[in-house]
């Protein structure tokens, strides 16, 4: 791959949907064991590529939707190889997120599954079989994000409002669950959640407006695989007042945040004023009470600093999720879809070079880098000269899904970054790719 190559984005190369089909397996409530016909017809919900492969390794991924879980590898003469298929036993779930982790033992790779049965489980790929399942959670699970640092860590959002983080270490089975993020955070749905690069920050979205950022206790610890997980009351940051709808996308970006709500048509990049990861983490005692009411609390005295806007037509409803390609060798890339079938995409790399310099806050202006990692010297378009963090910018690429104006419900990147896979109603799978 030539420097010139890593401003290439993504083409369209293969779509396929799932036809209405029929298969064969076994609920849970049949007592005669024996299989019963179903026939699906259900959109894909995530999408997620397996994160420890080796850089010369194929890329596989996993889609999950309805009762089921397909693992995929590109091909490029017929689209993609079906390694695995999976269906849950019961009729009546709707799976909407995945996340892979690895067995710490054997280093086979895990995946975990969950929807709106409430209930977590962790299949291993290579045989197949259900090797976990985490029961905790009041209602449905809305995503699941693993642990940069520690792929023994899970985290769980859900509509319990609670967000929970589980040891998938062996040792920890009888009582996985290690820490509950609850109380003053959120009142309603948590529909997202992303983690730190240092493991030790999360943030979390939902249906209540409100954003929060945790700071995560050092886990595994005395009380993990107890019937006594930590509870954390505070966050240490928390704002209803970046986004006026649905929570549905969060991801870091270095310190910097990036994050989507339903019915804004926009996706911003912003800043807690006064926070970094490389300062001291806070302790406990120092998470700001909800005894004296505020639209945004912070324990990094300050507020918060809206940076850059990205213009997304057609993303209206909520539970539309964004994908970031982030590895320090590449440019950052930032890609969603839409209910018209198309996937808008942003160089961060390219903004950057734009060289602009404000900021809207809630108290006061900050710089703060766009595009940490990647390096170039490409200059940014004229479009991309934003000096109004309120303006909107457009994608600099948009793909559109021919013949096929279908939602789009989430975009994951392949670590190397060579492919990029969209999936969402009508059974959508679309593939891309850049080199």
């Amino acid at each position: 791959m030539s420097t010139n190559d890593t401003w290439k984005l993504p083409q369209l190369k293969t779509v396929f949907t799932a036809l209405p089909h029929e298969v064969e397996h076994v609920p849970k409530d049949a007592k005669d064991g024996k299989k019963r016909k179903v026939i699906l017809d259900n959109a894909f919900y995530s999408v997620s590529f397996y994160p420890y492969a080796k850089p010369k390794e194929e890329p596989v991924f996993a889609v999950v939707g309805g009762i089921e879980t397909v693992v995929m590898r590109p091909n490029p003469e017929k689209g993609v190889d079906i390694i695995q298929y999976f269906t849950d036993d019961s009729p009546e779930e709707v799976l909407c997120t995945s996340c892979w982790t690895k067995d710490i033992q054997t280093g086979d790779p895990l995946l975990a599954v969950a929807g709106n049965a409430g209930i977590i489980k962790i299949f291993n790929v290579k045989s197949g079989k259900v090797v976990q399942t985490l029961i905790g959670h009041g209602d449905e699970v809305m995503d699941l994000k693993i642990s940069p640092v520690n792929p023994t860590l899970l985290a769980s959002a859900s509509a319990d409002s609670t967000v929970r983080i589980w040891s998938l270490n062996p040792k920890h089975a009888r009582q996985p669950c290690a820490c509950i993020l609850s109380g003053e955070g959120h009142r309603e749905t948590v529909l997202t959640v992303a983690w730190h690069d240092n493991g030790r920050y999360l943030l979390s979205g939902g249906m209540d407006h409100i954003v929060n950022l945790w700071i995560v206790p050092e886990l595994p610890d005395a009380t993990t695989g107890s019937e006594k997980p930590i509870i954390v009351i505070y966050p240490h940051f928390s704002s209803s007042m970046v986004h006026s709808n649905y929570i549905d996308c969060l991801a870091f970006h270095g310190d910097l945040i990036v994050s989507k709500a339903a019915k804004e048509h926009k996706i911003i990049l912003w800043q807690i004023q006064n926070f970094s990861s490389a300062s001291p983490i806070l302790t406990p005692a120092e998470a700001p009470t909800t005894h004296e009411w505020r639209e945004t609390r912070s324990a990094y005295k300050g507020s918060y600093d809206r940076l850059l806007q990205f213009h997304a037509p057609d993303t209206e409803p909520f539970f539309l999720h964004f994908g970031m390609l982030q590895q320090p060798s590449l440019h950052p890339v930032l890609a969603v879809g839409s209910t018209a079938g198309k996937v808008y995409m942003w160089d961060l790399r390219r903004i950057e070079n734009a060289r602009f310099g404000n900021s809207a806050s809630g108290s006061g202006d900050q710089e703060g880098e766009i595009a940490p990692g990647g390096g170039g010297s490409k200059k940014g378009k004229k479009e991309d000269e934003i000096s109004d963090p309120f303006g909107l910018i457009r994608a600099h690429s948009s793909q559109e899904i021919p013949r096929l104006k279908t939602t789009i419900r989430e975009v994951g990147w392949s670590r190397n970054g060579e492919y990029m896979v969209a999936v969402g109603d009508a059974g959508l799978v679309a593939i891309f790719k850049r080199w």
